[in-house]
């Protein structure tokens, strides 16, 4: 049931994994997972999640039972450390350089055997704790699956670990689980607005954590800044920054 037609173990070794990096990073970051109530107990499922630092997938996949598979950039799999961290939670290569079908082939064909599959439609990490629009390859994803949509939001880690700097051995994180998107309710809405949905409803709940991240940390963290604001702040637009590595 956590990860179906996957050999055993590989199972074993993913739950090993699993209670080891949730004590270490509940200790060093006081991370609180909710909303688990909305995750399927069984069955294909697509999560779809915004991107905040390297740390996400370990930091998502220790927030459900079942097993998370995710789509990971080429280059992470260099290092033979976070290589080895990444293929025990997983992670299915992709060249974001040369996208092709069989990538989404691969993907479907995990969610068609009743797994979970995560993915980031950011395509890479926020350069300033904002969310960033969704790429289209999600829509297309989405539309081919056929499957449900659970959104997931994080909160914290942009803070433990910006873009271009060293991680930070402290913090708060927080990980939410809205409620299930039906494939008909996404299709409803179209290619673009599939998106637009998701995004919305994944930053509501980020803000939402960034507030409880306030009041628990008594106003220490988070500092400040473009992550404050939704997606779709005309505030936002105006105060952020370019993207130095898009």
């Amino acid at each position: 049931m956590r990860d179906p037609g996957v050999p055993l173990p590989r199972v074993v070794a993913y739950d090993i994994c699993w209670y080891g990096i949730r004590t270490f990073f509940t200790l060093l970051y006081g991370m609180r997972v909710s909303g688990r109530e909305h995750i399927p107990p069984r069955g294909g499922v697509l999560v779809v999640a915004n991107h905040q630092t390297n740390f996400d997938p370990p930091f998502m996949a220790v927030g459900s039972r079942r097993h998370f598979h995710f789509v990971a950039k080429v280059p992470l799999f260099t290092n033979p450390v976070f290589g080895w961290l990444i293929r025990t939670f997983n992670a299915i290569p992709i060249d974001q350089n040369k996208p092709d079908a069989s990538s989404i082939k691969t993907t479907i064909e995990h969610l068609r055997a009743g797994r979970m599959v995560l993915i980031y439609p950011e395509g890479s990490r926020t350069h300033d704790g904002a969310m960033n629009p969704f790429k289209s390859g999600a829509a297309l994803l989405i539309r081919r699956a056929k499957v449900p949509v659970l959104p997931m939001a994080i909160e914290g880690a942009y803070d433990a670990w910006p873009r271009g700097a060293s991680p930070k051995w402290r913090g708060h994180i927080r990980i939410k689980f809205g409620p299930v998107v039906s494939y008909e309710e996404l299709a409803a809405a179209g290619g673009s607005g599939m998106l637009d949905l998701l995004r919305m409803r994944i930053d509501a709940m980020r803000l939402q954590l960034r507030h409880e991240i306030r009041v628990a940390s008594r106003g220490r963290c988070p500092a400040p800044g473009p992550g404050d604001y939704a997606c779709d702040d005309p505030i936002l637009m105006r105060i952020r920054q370019p993207d130095p590595d898009p």
